[in-house]
């Protein structure tokens, strides 16, 4: 005997319709990550090739034999993506408070019958469900950009790391006396050492972005070395910092730039990040109010968006970077609900083309 549903659930080509439109916040970190792979299996796998070593040929007497330079070899690196999964019952009488006027108010009753504004409430839920995914992927892009690795803790309470294997010598904690602002302590000098550690590192590169927190920012605008790189009337004066106030509604911003020597024209651009996200009500900053990051170009880098199987027989264990649910559960009373799921992963390829340092106690 067959029976009838009568509750019209979305299937997720009408669920992927339904989020597609909504319009995305800008991600800054997601900038690094340029390409994409997807992988239905458990593991994904990468591959790098060493770089073209430098030695030079041998000198041999006459008649003599040479030897070969061939070392090649390959790294692998494996990794397992992480689910991520967004779900939550539709409740019909949830008001609709983010869209005014199709819903009721204390002038004019609403029009819409119960199904037509559970529609509406399905929609909410997928754009914040979206939103939330979103998020977690930029968490996890910023982590892997700022960190060189990445620390997944799951709702049991148990947790998995991810390293990217960035170099130690990648990550630096200033002490007191070396602080920026402090006497005597060049930013400059110590700009030029990240440039050096970064430009010699194997897969490394020249940085073309300084990231920094708020208060770092406030600092470089009043060091007097590169207020004085800005006076004109003094040869090299290129560098330039803006010193104007602040807008606060915009949490990244251009701050200035550094320009490098030899007349090559190129700069080092200077970002202000002071995004925030939000875990169980608690705010929490991307990167430190007193940290910076200097990041080579997205190409250095190499950054891949990686995405995992979908372990469900609705998706067709397919790798989708959101799979998109709507199902009900219940036997007498039923309950309708929707989800998001993703299994997503964030690689630096070349994670030693960043490099962080905390400059302020």
């Amino acid at each position: 005997m067959t029976t009838n549903n009568p509750y019209e659930l979305w299937q997720t080509h009408k669920l992927l319709g339904v989020f597609r439109p909504v319009k995305p916040e800008t991600w800054y970190f997601g900038q690094f990550f340029t390409n994409q792979m997807r992988s239905t299996d458990e593991w994904i796998d990468l591959e790098k090739l060493p770089l073209r070593n430098r030695e030079l040929a041998p000198f041999v007497k006459p008649m003599g034999r040479g030897h070969g330079l061939a070392h090649d070899s390959v790294t692998g690196y494996r990794f397992k993506p992480a689910n991520v999964v967004v779900e939550d019952a539709v409740d019909p009488l949830r008001p609709l408070t983010f869209q005014p006027g199709i819903d009721a108010s204390v002038t004019r009753p609403s029009q819409l019958t119960p199904m037509q504004r559970k529609s509406l409430i399905k929609a909410q839920m997928i754009a914040d469900f979206q939103l939330a995914v979103e998020r977690r992927w930029e968490w996890m892009k910023a982590k892997a950009i700022i960190d060189g690795k990445v620390t997944c803790v799951y709702k049991d309470g148990t947790s998995a790391l991810v390293d990217f294997q960035r170099d130690a010598d990648h990550t630096e904690v200033l002490t007191s006396g070396n602080y920026w602002g402090e006497s005597g302590v060049s930013i400059l000098d110590h700009i030029q050492a990240i440039c050096d550690t970064m430009s010699n590192a194997d897969f490394g590169g020249l940085p073309t972005r300084l990231t920094m927190g708020g208060a770092v920012a406030a600092v470089v605008r009043q060091d007097e070395e590169i207020l004085k790189h800005m006076d004109t009337n003094l040869q090299g004066g290129v560098h330039r910092v803006d010193r104007g106030l602040t807008n606060n509604e915009s949490k990244v911003f251009k701050f200035g730039e550094l320009f490098l020597g030899g007349a090559s024209g190129q700069v080092i651009e200077l970002y202000v990040n002071n995004e925030t996200y939000t875990v169980n009500g608690t705010s929490t900053r991307y990167l430190g109010n007193n940290e910076i990051v200097a990041t080579a170009s997205p190409s250095a880098i190499n950054g891949y968006e990686c995405f995992g199987m979908i372990v469900d027989e609705d998706a067709q264990y397919q790798a989708l970077p959101m799979f998109p649910k709507n199902f009900v559960t219940g036997e007498r009373t039923k309950v309708e609900n929707v989800s998001i799921e993703s299994a997503p992963l964030f690689v630096p390829i070349h994670p030693d083309a960043t490099y962080k340092a905390t400059v302020l106690a």
